[in-house]
């Protein structure tokens, strides 16, 4: 197989790109890539195509996000991380869970966000993280995410002391989890940041699908296959759309759809105007 996807839990204390490492040998290919890229402190789901898959990878990054993350609160560092250097920090930061959950509501929806200092934005064609390393000042511009569903966990004591909250968040792709503890503590009266990031899920994929196991676009994806014959086929091997004669329940005006010949899985299309365009070859 030299085309498929590996559903990885990422450990934390390595970076999105190291985790590829062992893909490239299980396939023994250079050609890899990943939806989605999980800070070094952070762990959970990241999905790594091989081969012509790398083609669906914007498809499943457009896809929702869901993490998991302590609030930490009564400390900002400048990494908006607990192990950044402190900037500030706040001796009466603690919150009851009603404060919490009140300001976790005013987040829902569309929200505006500075992103970290420490990321991996490109500024004139360098990482913001190595801007920020070699100590200059950088200032990166607003960006919007959208927030679907923001909640606060079950919390021991333990954590409550420690002024340490999980919480849970679905948001879009594009959401800085590490500003967005920022932009909460601020909302709050107070500063913080995120520790223990988890992403759980990238659309209806979960971390608990992460195994060695390859994995076919047709398993990720809930398109519909339409099985097409030989002549059609070579049409669209050769980037030539055809009429969609399958009677499929492709809903217009942009569904996408597996194109199959003798079982085998050969493009993928877009159905535009009662016609199958193939976008890609797999």
């Amino acid at each position: 197989m030299t085309s498929a996807f590996v559903l990885i839990d990422k450990p934390t204390g390595i970076t999105s790109f190291r985790t590829l490492r062992g893909i490239k040998s299980q396939f023994g290919t250079k050609r890899v890539g990943h939806a989605g890229t999980l800070d070094q402190a952070a762990s959970g789901l990241i999905v790594a195509a091989v081969g012509k898959c790398t083609r669906l990878l914007p498809y499943i990054e457009a896809q929702e996000k869901v993490y998991s993350f302590n609030l930490h609160l009564g400390v900002l560092t400048d990494t908006l991380e607990p192990a950044g250097n402190i900037l500030k920090q706040d001796s009466n930061a603690a919150r009851t869970a009603e404060q919490i959950e009140a300001v976790l509501q005013t987040f829902i929806g569309e929200i505006e966000q500075i992103p970290p200092a420490y990321s991996a934005i490109k500024i004139n064609g360098k990482r913001a993280s190595d801007l920020a390393l070699k100590g200059q000042n950088v200032e990166l511009r607003p960006r919007y995410a959208y927030i679907s569903e923001l909640k606060m966990l079950p919390i021991a004591n333990t954590l409550r002391t420690n002024l340490i909250y999980p919480l849970y968040c679905r948001c879009s792709k594009g959401t800085y989890i590490r500003s967005l503890a920022r932009d909460i503590a601020e909302n709050l009266g107070t500063c913080g940041v995120a520790d223990k990031i988890r992403r759980l899920a990238i659309g209806s994929i979960s971390v608990e699908q992460a195994s060695d196991k390859p994995i076919l676009p047709q398993e990720l994806f809930s398109w519909e296959i339409v099985e097409i014959g030989e002549e059609d086929a070579k049409k669209i091997l050769n980037g030539v759309p055809i009429a969609n004669t399958a009677n499929s329940v492709l809903s217009p005006p942009k569904s996408m759809a597996f194109i199959s010949n003798n079982g085998q899985i050969i493009a993928v299309a877009e159905y535009q105007n009662n016609y199958l365009i193939p976008r890609f070859l797999l």
